[in-house]
């Protein structure tokens, strides 16, 4: 049985004066041989991609924006087409560049899929509806096909919240068809199961500027979308069912039409201290790159902000719009780059994986990475912010997005975390790394739940009251479940970072860690795909013993998961089940050569003369979690990136093909 004494007396942590080095032994590859050649190809390619990230745009004068490092669906997209002509802040080729990248994206069949290949009713709703509203004529035959394929699935009032506004806002659908909230929610007090700082920090930012959208009511003066919308014989509306089928959702319908009516009657002061309070939450959220959490709670503040008599050069406005002009980005498709509208600016966690990479190369490349540490460390969050409101811990680790100051992303932190590890020691950083490193420590561990499992941006963000309730859209409200694949991987990478930093498994806060993926194992491991087995494999291989069952059963899965062609799957699921059985087994096994010998045989098969974008297209990329109505998006740059990055370890481990 674990113990539960803590090994560190210090209240901060590890003395990180008694660490080890921190840069990495580098083995230079024998020779100029295939391994070297497949390295050097996959790590220009990755440097191509570091070319688009914000270090480089700083220094670089661009004529056209750099391509974009997430890639989300087209919802964003339709609805900044939609809002413009609220705002009128688009070019013509903006608005051009965003209606193409919705047309290369439409199916044969006139829809819009999902990231698992299905039509998806919402997505196909708005596309249709921003192709109109961008000139296409409605019976075109890629809408007409767009319009049949909404009627079959139940029309537009069966989409998500996402299309629901819209039809609100638009006029077609009255708004006591989407779900009502209470404005006397903002004044209950924080530690209250009904308030909206229980809620995950994605489904706050969307619920305030709904809330004050829905009083208003607000209108949109938009190309119409009535003919998406199924009717009955009399002309109306079918009207869709806003909870899920049996008693309690019946109960919760009728408590529903209950609150709507009281809606109508007068409150007096209590509902306007409380429309004021929410007014100024909305406008205290804003963070420090103009934008909100994210793109999607963006748009609807800043529409939230012209209902409420903002103007056009309002700076919240003006800063507000700006940043979701640099959320923006070219995407590769079929038929050339085009412009899309991206969830958020540049990730964190993608910048950091590529300074990895950086300084894991020739001395080129390091010099390279040092010259990106500034800009990684100084989006370091140095402020208190929501983040903080169920934790004990002070300002530190990284926001999933650059220039974002007020949430703290678990994630991001554990990205550059492995940057800064790779630092070399003689590196001018060496203090700030140190002192950013410690700071990230008390930051790990506030963000750990009271079963044992980490938190990604707030304690308490899977485990949401409300979603209790069965609302349709109730699931948007918590940030994932409490078992699920993201939560287990944003622990590991958690613990796997504080074995790094001197943490031992018989530290009572790494113990309980240790046994609630113990537990998540025994439970589902079949249902753990490469990405979360890979993090957990480094998990267990940093903080548990040979013998321990957690790193012997991870270890048997994730052999157990290779193809005979040496792969196991993606080019990125590769990499990481590489990363996982080196860091296992301390060495380089069959297996890891199998796997190196498919990468390298990927990239010798790729024509020379490929481009360093079609070449990342062909090696493929990832999908990465998402935010709320986006739940994946995918990363393009993921697979040359840590190809390179894991055939480097493998060389520099004595690996040979």
């Amino acid at each position: 049985m674990l113990a539960s004494k803590p090994v560190w007396k210090p209240v901060f942590g590890p003395d990180l004066r008694d660490m080890p080095a921190l840069s990495p032994t580098r083995v230079t590859p024998q020779g100029h041989g295939r391994l070297a050649a497949a390295i050097a190809r996959a790590t220009t390619a990755a440097s191509w991609w570091r070319e688009q990230t914000p270090v480089a745009s700083r220094t670089a004068a661009r004529g056209e924006p750099p391509y974009l490092l997430s890639v989300p669906d087209i919802g964003l997209a339709c609805e900044v087409l939609l809002a413009d002509r609220l705002f009128h802040d688009l070019g013509s080729a903006e608005r051009d560049g965003l209606a193409g990248w919705i047309r290369a994206t439409q199916q044969p069949s006139g829809a819009w899929h999902d990231a698992a290949g299905r039509p998806d009713p919402s997505r196909t709703a708005l596309g249709w509806w921003a192709l109109v509203e961008s000139g296409d004529d409605p019976e075109a035959e890629h809408l007409v096909r767009a319009r049949r394929i909404v009627h079959e699935l139940g029309g537009a009032q069966r989409g998500s919240i996402e299309v629901r506004l819209w039809l609100a806002m638009a006029g077609h659908i009255p708004w006591a068809w989407l779900p009502t909230m209470p404005a006397e929610l903002w004044l209950l007090p924080t530690v209250t199961w009904l308030s909206p700082s229980r809620v995950s920090p994605w489904a706050r930012g969307v619920m305030t500027p709904y809330l004050l959208l829905s009083r208003a009511p607000a209108r949109v003066h938009v190309s119409s979308a009535a003919p998406l919308l199924l009717h009955r014989p009399d002309g109306e509306p079918i009207l869709p069912r806003l909870v899920q089928p049996g008693l309690l959702g019946d109960l919760l319908q009728a408590f529903d039409q209950g609150v709507k009516l009281i809606r109508k009657l007068p409150r007096g002061p209590v509902l306007g201290a409380a429309l004021k309070r929410v007014q100024r939450w909305m406008i205290a959220a804003q963070q420090a790159h103009g934008g909100w959490f994210a793109a999607h709670p963006t748009l609807l503040s800043l529409i939230a902000l012209r209902v409420l008599g903002a103007n056009y050069d309002d700076p919240r406005i003006v800063r507000g719009l700006a940043y979701l002009r640099r959320a923006r980005g070219l995407v590769s498709t079929p038929a050339g780059p085009q412009l899309a509208q991206g969830l958020l600016c540049a990730p964190l966690t993608t910048l950091a994986r590529m300074v990895r990479l950086a300084l894991a190369g020739d001395a080129a490349s390091i010099a390279a990475g040092e010259a990106a540490l500034p800009f990684l460390l100084g989006e370091e969050i140095r402020q208190i912010g929501e983040w903080q409101l169920r934790t004990n811990a002070p300002a530190g680790g990284w926001p999933c997005e650059a220039g974002a100051d007020k949430y703290v992303d678990t994630l991001s932190t554990c990205a550059v975390l492995d940057a800064l590890h790779a630092l070399p020691r003689s590196s001018h950083h060496q203090s700030q790394a140190r002192a950013a490193m410690r700071r990230a420590v008390e930051v790990l561990l506030a963000m750990q739940e009271p079963d044992g499992g980490f938190a990604r941006f707030e304690r308490g963000e899977s485990e949401v009251f409300m979603t209790r309730f069965p609302l349709r859209d109730a699931s948007l409200l918590a940030a994932g479940t409490p078992t699920d694949n993201a939560r287990v991987r944003v622990s590991a990478a958690a613990l796997r970072q504080l074995g790094r930093l001197g943490f031992q498994a018989d530290d009572d806060r790494v113990a309980r860690g240790i046994q609630w993926l113990w537990q998540r194992v025994t439970l589902d491991m079949a249902g753990f795909d490469l990405g979360t087995l890979g993090e957990l494999a480094l998990c267990s291989a940093a903080l548990c013993p040979p013998t321990h069952p957690l790193r012997q059963t991870i270890e048997r899965q994730l052999r157990g998961r290779q193809r005979e062609d040496g792969s196991f799957g993606s080019v990125v699921d590769t990499a990481v089940a590489m990363h996982g059985l080196m860091a296992l087994e301390g060495a380089v096994c069959i297996q890891t050569q199998r796997a190196a010998r498919h990468l390298v045989q990927l990239l010798d098969s790729a024509p020379p003369e490929l481009a360093q974008a079609a070449l990342s297209e062909r090696l493929g990329g990832e999908w990465t979690p998402g935010l709320g109505l986006t739940p994946v998006c995918h990363d393009p740059s993921a697979g040359v990136r840590e190809a390179a990055l894991a055939l480097t370890v493998f060389a520099e481990r004595g690996g040979q093909l």
